[in-house]
């Protein structure tokens, strides 16, 4: 895939989705400056927001963007990462707007806050693309394991209190959630 095709995808669907980007961000902003300490509040907003803008990615939402993508000369896993990365760039703005409402009132956590939500912000949402071509309960079963991966990216930083070990398994998740991801686009469009 070219540079140029994968920011054609990200440009579009960002376009498309720019009120829930807009409001993710306005929510992540509310929260920074409501609970401007500790771990939990970034990770699982940003987690949700995160989970909710990879379901924003569903085929059927915006047909025409989904017309073209299947029309354009990209195969499955190509289209894959293009769409993976939307709302992991999403979730990311709306991580950093919650950094930057901390800012105003602890400068010292936000380089580890960021860190750490980002992680888990890009494990969940990744986990749940693949709910994404699903229906019934196997949509509400990546749904869950979405959840799941972030409840666990949390416990590691919080009861483990190691943030390596956090990024260690949010980055081995991650891979496999998007080679996963990938395989099933592939597999409903082996084009």
């Amino acid at each position: 895939m070219t540079a140029r095709a994968l920011m054609g995808v990200l440009q579009a669907r960002l376009y498309v989705q720019r009120r829930i980007v807009y409001y993710s961000c306005a929510a992540a902003f509310l929260a920074g400056l409501v609970q401007p300490a500790g771990f939990a509040a970034p990770l699982f907003l940003c987690s949700l927001l995160g989970i909710a803008m990879a379901l924003a990615q569903s085929p059927g939402l915006h047909p025409h963007l989904d017309r073209c993508e299947q029309s354009a000369p990209l195969f499955g896993r190509e289209l894959a990462r293009a769409k993976a990365l939307v709302p992991c760039v999403a979730g990311a703005l709306a991580a950093v707007v919650y950094a930057g409402a901390q800012a105003t009132h602890d400068l010292s956590a936000v380089g580890v806050t960021l860190l750490v939500a980002l992680a888990a912000l890009v494990t969940g949402t990744l986990v749940a693309l693949s709910a994404t071509i699903r229906r019934g309960f196997a949509r509400l079963l990546y749904v869950a394991l979405a959840a799941g991966a972030s409840s666990a990216a949390y416990v590691l930083v919080a009861a483990g209190r190691s943030v390596p070990a956090e990024l260690a398994f949010c980055g081995i998740v991650s891979f496999f959630a998007v080679r996963q991801y990938g395989e099933a686009l592939a597999r409903y469009d082996p084009i």
